[in-house]
């Protein structure tokens, strides 16, 4: 009878300390998968911080391309108003008036796409941007609008004087 006593409490106690050891094997198990997490929180946020570096500094760069350019562009257009407000002088009155109406008209949306310009250029120095992974593309969208714009108004400059004198 006592062995029997015996051999259960044996059971008994390594049953126990069998359970016991598994908890606690769980518990450190519990605790990796925990600093593990962290690590990779960390791992996370410092990637999104070099990604938005990353994006800011490609932004940036093609703005001050673009930029330049579209300065040049906008000068060469005040350049080739002066020449056609000129040309102008030289027609007859009744065309003048015309052509006087429709090139004041030019002006002006060259006039809006520098105001658009220098609006957008602000944004850039004050820092209104955020910098993420819709801005390029939204950057893109605004180029692609600007020099469309641009293109037209070139077009409308150089057809003044073919759509108004015979």
């Amino acid at each position: 009878m006592k062995a029997k006593i015996l051999a259960l409490a044996v059971i008994v106690i390594m049953a126990g300390s069998t359970l016991i050891s598994c908890g606690q094997s769980s518990k450190q198990d519990a605790k990796a998968v925990k600093e593990d997490a962290k690590a990779l929180g960390k791992d996370l946020k410092k990637g999104a911080v070099d990604t938005n570096k990353e994006i800011k500094m490609t932004v940036n760069s093609n703005w001050k391309k673009f930029e330049n350019a579209s300065q040049s562009a906008i000068e060469a257009t005040d350049t080739q108003i002066k020449a056609l407000r000129t040309k102008i002088e030289t027609v007859s009155k009744a065309e003048k008036e015309k052509l006087t109406t429709a090139l004041d008209q030019l002006e002006q949306k060259n006039e809006a796409l520098k105001d658009k310009l220098a609006k957008k250029r602000n944004e850039f120095k004050e820092g209104v941007i955020s910098f993420n992974e819709t801005t390029i593309a939204n950057e893109q969208k605004f180029e692609r609008e600007f020099t469309h714009d641009m293109d037209e108004l070139g077009s409308a400059l150089k057809d003044l004087f073919k759509n108004n004198v015979d």
